[in-house]
């Protein structure tokens, strides 16, 4: 069976006019059995769908931005980082697309804010400002509980409630799940850092970084694997 198409969509450095996502992604893709499929940020709604159609699976991956709050009906907080529209519409356009098309999509990081904000959810816009005795979020490591029978129990190996440690890149956070999205895991802090599509269908996001380390990791390669297995699926069915 031929292998998936995993759509990606990728950064943009103003700098060095350099379009492209990090390496680590990739990796993790390719060791699943996917090819990765990188989709030009900032590009027309057509043009994305093009790309589109050859995707068996969709990747939202990390981002050093934040989501304007407007589309989630609220005000920028004062510690509201920096917003990259076109990472914003370029990953409405590509879940607009999946849903439709039924497509697995995988939400990492920023990827997982998105999926949440597309759905109708709304996110905590500073950890440090909003929640009282927040553990650190940013650039460290802490400890997650996995939902009693959530799909990421199952992949962790556990069927039953599960503590785990993850690394933590970020300074907001899911606060209200979006249509058909549930909780799959928290921090001690209550921070939401996973949730799952309710329905069954693989729409999964996490909060850290399963594509950092992953080599070290069989949970995280259990994860992509289940992405990628999923696309496969996906690709079978419509083609």
């Amino acid at each position: 069976m031929k292998k998936p198409w995993i759509g990606i969509p990728t950064r943009y450095d103003a700098e060095s006019k350099v379009i492209g996502q990090i390496r680590h992604y990739l990796d993790a893709v390719f060791d699943a059995g996917g090819i990765p499929l990188l989709i030009p940020t900032g590009e027309s709604a057509s043009i994305v769908n093009d790309y589109l159609e050859q995707a068996d699976g969709i990747l939202l991956p990390g981002s050093p931005t934040d989501i304007d709050p407007k589309f989630y009906g609220a005000e920028a907080h004062p510690k509201l980082g920096k917003l990259y529209p076109e990472r914003d519409s370029t990953d409405f356009v590509l879940m607009t697309y999946a849903e439709a098309a039924d497509l697995p999509i995988l939400g990492i990081c920023f990827g997982v804010q998105s999926l949440n904000v597309f759905r109708g959810g709304s996110l905590v816009q500073d950890i440090p400002s909003v929640i009282s005795s927040a553990v650190n979020h940013d650039e460290s490591r802490h400890e997650v509980r996995l939902e009693p029978g959530s799909l990421l129990a199952r992949l962790a190996g556990h069927e039953g409630s599960l503590e785990m440690e993850v690394n933590s890149f970020h300074h907001q956070s899911i606060e209200r799940p979006g249509l058909n999205l549930r909780i799959a895991a928290k921090a001690p802090d209550g921070v939401v850092e996973a949730v799952e599509d309710v329905t069954g269908r693989f729409v999964v996001g996490v909060q850290w970084h399963p594509e950092r380390g992953w080599q070290d990791s069989e949970f995280s390669r259990r994860l992509f694997s289940a992405f990628v297995q999923a696309s496969r699926k996906s690709k079978s069915q419509v083609r």
